[in-house]
């Protein structure tokens, strides 16, 4: 009894889906009472449906996949027309080739059904019947329909999806329709997934970058292979195909996202984490009933994870745990909430906002690196000319330090670096001292001799003191002073500071 409620649930569930998708309402075959006989191989008319083989089953017991069977139900109409006499057709969707018999007589078919693969020609996915108005009836209309499926690739709990009657047009237009919303989210992950790839070949965040333009690209594959329904009234082979792209996008973004959070927050034990919730996915995506099942455990596994682990690292206070946590939290809800729109539209909408957001916070990080840039170039220039004249000067001047309660007097010459210390700057000098400054570095700089450069965000150096400069394959570079100490240049700074030690 509760399976027969729960094939009923899931038999009004796809009408609604069906109906909603269409702008006329469609007449759909009673489901669950559905006639089955299987096909012998001699066979060219419909059986009467009273052999020891054929059964009365619910549609969604019906299985033509590894076989070749007769189907028999019936149809119920009001009108022999629809909405302003619009004329009407027989729609049947689901894995399989067909020949259709509507009232007794023969209307079509779809590929060719056959005893095996050989003897068969695979139909469409998604095909039209179109009917003349004398086949009809008010009241019941039975269909007949000799089915068989041997060229799949994947065995689908469910292979056959309609069988309705309803205002004539192709049925790819209705799956289109219900994808368009989500259609319209396309162009964000394709810029995305371009920006972040070239962010990822020039950018200083490198895996960053390319780690998210695998998930727009991995969201923007997904899209598509749904969408694909509603493009091409494709084979039903391809359905298996399709089916299976949509399961692997939905495991690689989930993977995707928890390598993002795993490499962000942990490295020391990255790999062993992926493998582990690799397997997990794997083993949960393979023991899933139905494909949507499949792809939504795909996703859903390695974000669980993720969500667990930033819980945790919240619960430890470590920066921004709390913000990954809410995103994921919000995917995870979303999912177990609304399991069958959440791959059909929420989703995509989750993604392309998530996706907004970054591409706002790149455009302020972009402002804020064009004001540093500027910043960094005036002081290039300022270090052009502090290491053509270092050789020529010796700067005796002395500044006032304040450290510890007291205030001591250095002398500017002994100074071989400064470096950042949070809200104080650490002054290492030419005898090994190291005093720390009550100051910020930009505060120390300004009253500085021009000697001292500012090389790096953290870094001040005393021009007298350099010897040498080593560049790096990232394009940043090391200043090695007199002492061998080694500090940082910048990877902007870097070709003013080559042409003035050359």
């Amino acid at each position: 009894m509760l399976i027969m409620t729960l094939r009923t649930i899931i038999a009004g569930i796809l009408c609604l889906s069906f109906l909603s998708a269409s702008a006329h309402a469609r007449s759909f075959m009673d489901y669950e009472e559905v006639a089955v006989c299987p096909a012998l191989s001699d066979e060219h008319s419909p059986p009467d449906f009273s052999g020891p083989n054929c059964e009365t089953v619910s549609a969604f017991e019906v299985d033509p996949q590894e076989a070749q069977i007769w189907i028999r139900g019936n149809i119920r109409l009001e009108n022999r027309t629809g909405p302003e006499n619009q004329p009407l057709a027989l729609f049947v969707s689901g894995k399989m080739a067909s020949e259709v018999y509507l009232n007794g007589e023969f209307i079509g078919r779809n590929g060719r059904p056959g005893i095996d693969a050989n003897d068969e020609i695979p139909g469409l996915m998604d095909a039209t019947f179109y009917l003349d108005q004398s086949l009809l009836r008010v009241g019941n209309n039975e269909v007949l329909i000799k089915a068989s499926s041997h060229r799949g690739y994947l065995h689908l709990e469910n292979p056959i999806h309609m069988i309705a009657i309803g205002v004539s047009r192709p049925l790819t237009d209705d799956f289109l329709r219900h994808y368009v919303p989500s259609l319209l989210t396309l162009g964000i992950f394709i810029l995305g997934a371009v920006f972040f790839g070239v962010m990822g070949l020039i950018g200083p965040a490198r895996r960053q970058a390319i780690t998210f333009s695998l998930m727009c690209l991995f969201t923007a594959g997904q899209l598509v292979a749904e969408v694909y329904r509603g493009i091409d009234p494709y084979l039903y082979p391809t359905h298996d195909f399709r089916l299976a792209m949509i399961v692997l996008f939905s495991a690689s973004f989930g993977l995707t996202v928890a390598f993002h959070v795993l490499s962000t927050f942990r490295t020391s034990f990255l790999f062993g984490a992926l493998v582990v919730t690799s397997a997990l996915t794997t083993m949960t995506v393979y023991l899933a009933p139905g494909f949507d099942q499949k792809a939504e455990f795909g996703m859903l596994v390695p974000m669980m994870v993720s969500l667990i682990a930033t819980g945790f690292w919240t619960y430890q206070r470590i920066n921004r745990a709390f913000v990954y946590f809410l995103i994921l939290a919000t995917f995870v809800t979303a999912i177990l909430v609304f399991p069958s729109l959440f791959l059909d539209r929420i989703f995509y909408y989750l993604v392309a906002a998530f996706l907004l957001l970054l591409f706002v916070e790149k455009g302020f990080a972009l402002a804020r690196e064009t004001r540093e840039h500027a910043l960094e170039a005036r002081r290039a220039d300022r270090l052009a000319l502090a290491l053509e004249q270092a050789n020529e000067r010796d700067d005796g001047s002395e500044i006032a330090v304040s450290s510890a309660g007291r205030i001591d007097r250095i002398k500017t010459n002994e100074i071989l670096f400064c470096r950042s210390a949070g809200g104080y700057a650490e002054m290492v000098l030419v005898d090994g001292r190291v005093i720390l400054h009550s100051a910020t570095l930009s505060e120390l700089e300004e009253t500085l001799p021009q000697t001292f450069l500012r090389v790096h965000r953290s870094f001040l150096v005393n021009s007298k003191f350099v010897q040498k400069l080593d560049r790096d394959a990232a394009g940043t570079g090391t200043l090695t002073l007199e002492d061998g100490a080694a500090v940082p240049v910048s990877r902007r700074i870097m070709p003013q500071v080559r042409q003035a030690l050359s």
